[in-house]
């Protein structure tokens, strides 16, 4: 169980009685509502059952309603509910793609869209994130540290190279060392290799390095070189990272004259998980076991991982303690105090970045959220590292700290969700103190307050 403490970085189980009691004292009751079928039983989304997101809008105060219409494809099954509530919902799920949700004035769960490519694809990623600072230093709307640098992605994100580069063996000649292959869409560690450059030797090292692979098959430009960190934290001499999750509110409203829609967009942070290896790490170790701590890696290069798999999770508040305990870190408590807050103004950073393509205007009426899976990386410097995005995070809870956190998690997703559009609704501020159903998540990007980001970027950098 996660401590008790109030000073913690993650809390227990997410209690929606009391939650969702707080929800109907400050907002009343007076709300249309939905039940989810899906044509795959006990699936509505990515492992989430249509019970669990019913649970919390039955909590809320949502009234159910058991009509159901079919759409011309059998692959659809249609509810429409309707009432005098402030938030109608048409809810349309497909076996095929998992839940998606559309209509006027309609919450809408959007596990992807196709502007979401830009961020989860690796390359992309970077590529972005350098286009839009060239932008932003025209504009003058750059980021600035404590101490007035300019903030940008170079601070958080490994030396990446596409395979396509054009002078990729001049640059590697300039920059030899060890590299994690990837393809620039893989996810769960597939097909990921590491590759060591010699100065002295780059075209051969990479000759080899293709042969052996199953790069050589692929369009060049969809497979990076990612500079692998050779000395990372570990913790119990194991290799870990963070995976954590970003939560994107997009929502609705109608100007005061009623005429045109006004939007709002927010992200907000929970500080997930750590991933773990089973085996100690060893930098010269061939195994990628060791090197990667995704569990289908895990999983599948580990012979007993079925009974090492519970030492694979932790929650965060364990590696606060773990670092207390055996670190000379440079203050106690550094994983709560900086570690994670960092995390947090490197994603409200990224949320500003990416807004265009975040915010969702695939429907000018509706109102939507994703839940995407973010990983990050801490070298043995203390320096935190962006790796990627992934816009379907695996919701398998194979050991106990997911079976616990996981569910919690989208509770509190939707709960927050719900509270954050009725807020922007009535021109109420969205801040973490005024949202009674925000327990583990915590605002990093606001359209209503966009000095939010850049506080804590100069907060945490100096």
């Amino acid at each position: 169980m996660p401590p008790a403490s109030q000073q913690t970085i993650l809390f227990g189980r997410y209690d929606l009685l009391a939650k969702s009691d707080l929800f109907k004292r400050n907002y009343g009751t007076d709300f249309a509502g939905f039940s989810l079928q899906s044509r795959r039983p006990g699936i509505l989304h990515a492992g989430v059952s249509p019970a669990l997101l019913s649970k919390v809008f039955d909590a809320l105060g949502f009234v159910r309603f058991d009509e159901e219409q079919q759409t011309d494809s059998d692959d659809f099954a249609l509810a429409r509910m309707t009432g005098t509530g402030r938030l109608n919902m048409l809810c349309l799920t497909s076996a095929k793609f998992g839940l998606s949700l559309s209509g006027p004035e309609f919450l809408v769960i959007r596990p992807y869209v196709h502007r979401m490519y830009f961020l989860c694809n690796k390359w992309e990623l970077i590529k972005s994130m350098r286009q839009s600072e060239k932008r932003m230093r025209t504009s003058a709307r750059i980021y600035l540290t404590g101490s007035g640098r300019e903030f940008t992605h170079l601070e958080f994100t490994p030396p990446t190279i596409n395979l396509n580069n054009c002078q990729l063996e001049q640059v590697l000649v300039e920059q030899s060392g060890v590299y994690l292959a990837k393809p620039a869409c893989g996810r769960m560690g597939h097909q990921q290799q590491l590759v060591r450059i010699r100065p002295d030797c780059v075209q051969g090292d990479l000759l080899d390095f293709l042969r052996s692979s199953q790069f050589l098959e692929m369009n060049r430009s969809q497979v990076i070189l990612q500079r692998y960190i050779e000395r990372p934290l570990l913790v119990d001499k194991r290799k870990f990272d963070l995976r954590v999750y970003l939560l994107v509110v997009n929502a609705r409203r109608y100007t005061v004259k009623g005429s045109k829609m006004s939007t709002g967009y927010f992200t907000f942070l929970h500080p997930g998980f750590l991933r773990l290896c089973t085996a100690p790490y060893n930098p010269d170790h061939p195994d990628l076991a060791v090197h990667l701590t995704n569990q289908s890696v895990q999983a599948k290069h580990t012979p007993d991982f079925g009974q090492l798999k519970e030492v694979t999770t932790w929650y965060p508040d364990e590696l606060n303690e773990y670092l207390n305990r055996r670190h000379r870190l440079p203050r106690k408590d550094w994983a709560r105090d900086e570690l994670y807050p960092k995390v947090g103004a490197i994603l409200g950073y990224v949320s500003a970045v990416f807004r265009p393509k975040l915010d969702d205007r695939t429907s000018s009426l509706s109102n939507s959220f994703r839940i995407m899976g973010v990983d990050f990386l801490v070298d043995e410097q203390l320096r935190v590292y962006l790796l990627e995005f992934n816009s379907h995070p695996s919701w398998s809870r194979q050991t106990s700290v997911l079976n616990q956190l996981k569910p919690s998690l989208w509770l509190e997703a939707a709960c927050l969700t719900s509270e954050t559009l009725l807020r922007f609704q009535r021109r109420l501020p969205v801040r973490d103190a005024e949202l009674v159903t925000r327990h583990n998540f915590r605002l990093i990007y606001s359209s209503e307050e966009p000095l939010l980001a850049r506080k804590n970027v100069a907060k945490m950098y100096v």
